[in-house]
C-alpha cells in the first residue's frame, strides 16, 4: 500500500494513542465500500500477535459527532466471543463441565433465572454447556418479533437481575413460565445432533455464568475477561460508557422503507418518518436485557486487542486471560460436517468451534465471528496462520446481499500481512 501514514487523533489520550492511521490508498478505498452501501461511520483494526499494526475511522458516529475509533457501540453478535470466554474459564477452573447437564448447575443457582430447560419434544435428553457453545441446541427466539424484539426498548437501561427472569419466562413450561412455547420457542430437534444459530443458547450460557459465580454476567465479564485483557472502553452495561464516547446506531431508508437485515422497529426512532423518505435515520439509545447473545458495548481499539489475545493463544501482552490449551480447542471444529451441512444457520457454516467459526470460501486458519444489531454491523477475523486480524466497526445496519465487509476484511488482512 502506498499514501501517507498518519497517526490518529481522536483525543482519547493514552487509550489508543500511538496506533498509525491507515495508509491513505486503503483508507480510500475502505471509505469507498461503506459509502456505496450507506454506511454513515466505520471504524476498522488491523492487528498482529504483537501489535495494532493501524487504527482509523471515517464518518459520522452521532449527530454532530465525527467517527473515531474509539467510538462505541453495541457490537451484536461479536460479543458471543466474549461470553464463550466467560465460560470456557469457569470450565478451565473446573466449575462447569463442558459434557455436563446443564440443570446441575442452574437448579443451584443463587441468582433468580429458569432452574430446568429441557425440549419438551425431548425431555430426556440433556442440554450441555458444550452444546450451547456450539449452537447444538433447539433453542430459538420464537416468533419474530415475539417475546425476544420486543426486549428492545429506550430508556433506563435493565436491571441486571431481568436476564434471568426473562429466561425464566421463556424457558419455563407454564403456568410458571409467561412467554413460554412448546412449538415456538423449542425446534423439534435433538439436542447435540443438529445445529442452529441460537441467540437464545448464548443468552443461557451467560445465565450459567450467573448461576456459577453468584455474580451478575456483566459485572463478571467486567473484572475477569475485559479488563484482564484491556479493553478498558467496552462493558455489557451501556451506561457505564461515557456518553461522550457512545456513537449511534442507524438505518438506511429508501422510499419509506427500511433496508437491512432486522425489522422495522419504529418504537426505537425518536421522529416520524415520512412515506417517502429516502436517508438515514438515528435510532434513539435502546437496550435489552439479553446482552450475552449481542449486547457487548466495544470499539476499534478494544476489538484490536480482542482479536491479538486470540491469535495470542488466550494471552495478551504477557497476561493471559485464558488458557492456550483452552483457546486453541475454542478455534477447533466441535461439529462433524454431516450436521453443518444440514445447518438452518443463515450463513453457510464448514467449522463450528466455541462461538467462532468457519464460513465456505474461508482460506486455511480463518476463524470469525460477524455482529449485527439493530442499526449496526460488526466483524471480527482471525486469520491463524498469518497472524493477523482485522476488526470492523459501523453504526449502521447492512443487508446480508448488499455487505461491504467480506472485502473489507480481506483488504485489511493483507495490510496487516504486509504491516
Amino acid at each position: 500500500m502506498t499514501g501517507r501514514r498518519g497517526v490518529r487523533g481522536d483525543g482519547g489520550g493514552t487509550y489508543g494513542a500511538g496506533i498509525p492511521a491507515l495508509p491513505i490508498s486503503l483508507k480510500e478505498r475502505l471509505r469507498g465500500l461503506t459509502d456505496t452501501r450507506n454506511v454513515l461511520g466505520c471504524s476498522v483494526s488491523v492487528v498482529t500477535r504483537d501489535r495494532t499494526v493501524y487504527a482509523d475511522a471515517w464518518g459520522t458516529a452521532r449527530t454532530g459527532r465525527p467517527m473515531t475509533t474509539r467510538s462505541t457501540l453495541n457490537i451484536g453478535s461479536v460479543s458471543k466471543t466474549v461470553t464463550a470466554t466467560a465460560v470456557l474459564q469457569l470450565v478451565a477452573a473446573g466449575r462447569l463441565r463442558l459434557d455436563g447437564d446443564i440443570d446441575e448447575v442452574l437448579r443451584t443457582s443463587r441468582i433468580y433465572g429458569p432452574r430446568s430447560v429441557r425440549s419438551p419434544h425431548h425431555p430426556q435428553t440433556p442440554i450441555t454447556v458444550r452444546h450451547l457453545l456450539t449452537h447444538l441446541t433447539p433453542l430459538t427466539g420464537g416468533p419474530e418479533p415475539g417475546p425476544y424484539g420486543y426486549t428492545y426498548r429506550t430508556g433506563a437501561a435493565p436491571d441486571p437481575g431481568e436476564m434471568g427472569r426473562w429466561l425464566h419466562d421463556f424457558l419455563t413450561p407454564a403456568p410458571r413460565g409467561w412467554t413460554y412455547d412448546p412449538e415456538h420457542n423449542f425446534l423439534k430437534t435433538v439436542p447435540g445432533r443438529a445445529h442452529q444459530y441460537s441467540d437464545i443458547g448464548f443468552d443461557l450460557a451467560g445465565h450459567l455464568v450467573q448461576a456459577v459465580t453468584g455474580r451478575y454476567f456483566a459485572d463478571h465479564c467486567r473484572d475477569h475477561v475485559l479488563r484482564p485483557a484491556g479493553m478498558s472502553g467496552s462493558d455489557f452495561e451501556r451506561d457505564r460508557i461515557p456518553e461522550t464516547h457512545r456513537a449511534r446506531a442507524h438505518a438506511w431508508y429508501v422510499d419509506g422503507a427500511k433496508t437491512g437485515m432486522w425489522l422495522d422497529y419504529r418504537n426505537l426512532i425518536p421522529r416520524s418518518i415520512p412515506d417517502d423518505f429516502t436517508g438515514h435515520v438515528e435510532y434513539a439509545p435502546y437496550t435489552t436485557c439479553l446482552a450475552p447473545a449481542g449486547g457487548l458495548w466495544s470499539n476499534a481499539i478494544d476489538l484490536a486487542r480482542w482479536a491479538r489475545l486470540w491469535l495470542g493463544s488466550g494471552t495478551i501482552d504477557g497476561r493471559p486471560v485464558l488458557p492456550g490449551s483452552v483457546a486453541t480447542e475454542a478455534l477447533t471444529g466441535h461439529v462433524s460436517a454431516e450436521i453443518l451441512a444440514q445447518s438452518q444457520a443463515p450463513l453457510p457454516f464448514v467449522s463450528q468451534g466455541y462461538a467462532w467459526h468457519r464460513l465456505r470460501g474461508d482460506a486455511d486458519g480463518i476463524w470469525q465471528h460477524a455482529g449485527s444489531d439493530l442499526g449496526t454491523a460488526t466483524y471480527v477475523m482471525l486469520d491463524t496462520k498469518r497472524g493477523a486480524g482485522a476488526t470492523i466497526v459501523c453504526n449502521t445496519e447492512v443487508a446480508i446481499d448488499a455487505d461491504p465487509r467480506g472485502q473489507m476484511l480481506q483488504l485489511l488482512l493483507d495490510a496487516a500481512a504486509q504491516g
